[in-house]
């Protein structure tokens, strides 16, 4: 079997046709990919590796303007200690004024 009909793709290929994509299209296929990548690889392409942040996936919800809650993706979420800590937080801020 000779080799002279088989064509090779380079990386720089695939760079030329990803970038003669349409902008909507180049942006739906790299969200597509870099949501399917680990939080560490995702970490590193925005260049947070080296920034101290940290970074958390889950939900946030606002209770308001100055509370967030994150709900992160485990099957321990227990809405009675989001209340509590809440409830803790009103207190000390309370206190504080």
């Amino acid at each position: 079997m000779a080799l002279e009909n088989v064509n090779f793709v380079t990386l720089d290929d695939i760079k030329r046709l990803i970038n003669e994509l349409p902008l909507e299209e180049k942006e739906k296929l790299l969200a597509e990919e870099i949501r399917e990548l680990p939080t560490e690889s995702k970490s590193k392409i925005f260049g947070l590796a080296e920034s101290g942040l940290t970074v958390v996936t889950g939900s946030f919800v606002s209770l308001n303007s100055e509370i967030a809650v994150n709900i992160q993706n485990s099957g321990g979420f227990d809405p009675e200690k989001v209340f509590q800590a809440l409830t803790e937080f009103r207190k000390a801020k309370k206190e504080k004024d």
